[in-house]
């Protein structure tokens, strides 16, 4: 034991394809704020233990210790008894910053016989290589955007294209439709760094000499940002706009949105935010068309009252410089994958 080598590695982008298994041995807060992607969470201390122990330290490190000592060994035997990976499996430890947590139970496991891994610095490290590469690398990639106002099936668009291009869909990694009442219910919104992790995840899945196809958003999506320096290279490639008649962007509203009208009461409380938004007068009719629950008028209204004059201050709307415009006659499937496979530009 004395004698016994540490296997210490640094992180490196995909180092996860190395790992047949990476163990974060963080709190269930700290891993629910953010973690290495494909790691699963073994905490050897618990979100009230690690705060008890951290309050205690300033009182008596030695007797903190002892104690934190007492827990995690306590915790190690059970995690002992969920292991289901094998001795041959190259497992990957890792805590906040390659500490005594993460080291507890790699010498366990290390003395059992598995072939267990530290990760030098722990997720600081891992934390420290997401913001660098969203700042310097990620912006040397060149994307394209798929631009249109509200309804008209650009999130659609993109699953469709993601066929065959590389694609980010920014709403659907932040749990998130981009407009005011793009909220999902029963599904919360990542933490913002989390959703700086599935970015660069993303992006480390792609080839750099090709391009990327994404949304035209604002830099807000939900309560979350794309990283702004990604932002603002964004609209440097091609981009491509999308038009539908309004009737057509009403169907598609109300089919994806469709969650509004099983639940007219979430309806409700998602229009309060707009009250203040739309002129009293445009107020009322949407608001008459949901009392008498004729959601085709409500979303009619919405898209002419509020949706469409919203869409003009966009910077997609106001600064970006377009090179195709394409007419959906329907907002399907069948007919994207009409027009993606005629266009020259895909």
């Amino acid at each position: 034991m004395k004698n016994m080598r540490i296997n210490k590695v640094s992180y490196r982008d995909q180092i996860i394809h190395d790992y047949s298994l990476i163990i974060d041995v963080r709190t269930p807060s700290e891993f629910r704020d953010d973690h290495i992607p494909n790691s699963i969470n073994y905490p050897v201390l618990s979100n009230k233990q690690r705060h008890e122990i951290g309050i205690s330290y300033k009182e008596n490190s030695f007797l903190a210790k002892k104690n934190g000592a007492e827990l995690i060994s306590f915790n190690i035997s059970k995690i002992i008894k969920k292991i289901k990976f094998d001795k041959k499996d190259k497992v990957l430890i890792y805590c906040w910053r390659g500490g005594l947590r993460s080291l507890s139970l790699y010498l366990v496991l290390k003395q059992i016989g598995y072939d267990v891994y530290l990760l030098d610095g722990g997720y600081k490290s891992f934390r420290k290589r997401v913001v660098e590469y969203l700042d310097k690398e990620a912006p040397r990639f060149k994307f394209n955007q798929i631009m249109g106002i509200t309804g008209v099936g650009k999130t659609l668009f993109l699953k469709e294209l993601s066929k065959t291009k590389q694609v980010i869909d920014f709403e659907g990694l932040a749990n998130h439709k981009g407009s005011i009442l793009g909220d999902i219910p029963n599904k919360a919104q990542p933490s913002q760094k989390f959703y700086e992790t599935c970015i660069y995840q993303k992006l480390n899945e792609f080839n750099n000499k090709k391009d990327i196809w994404v949304e035209a958003e604002s830099i807000k999506v939900g309560k979350l940002s794309i990283p702004s320096k990604v932002w603002k290279t964004m609209p440097l490639g091609k981009n491509i706009k999308l038009n539908a008649t309004i009737e057509e962007r009403t169907k598609y509203i109300l089919k994806d949105y469709n969650y509004f009208t099983k639940n007219p009461e979430l309806m409700k409380k998602a229009l309060e935010v707009l009250k203040r938004i739309i002129p009293k007068d445009d107020f009322k009719n949407i608001e008459e068309s949901l009392k008498n629950q004729n959601y085709y008028d409500l979303v009619s209204n919405l898209i002419i009252y509020h949706y469409d004059k919203a869409y003009k201050k966009t910077r997609a709307e106001s600064s970006t410089n377009i090179i195709s415009t394409i007419d959906l006659e329907k907002i399907t499937k069948k007919e994207i994958q009409k027009v993606i496979n005629l266009s020259k530009y895909f």
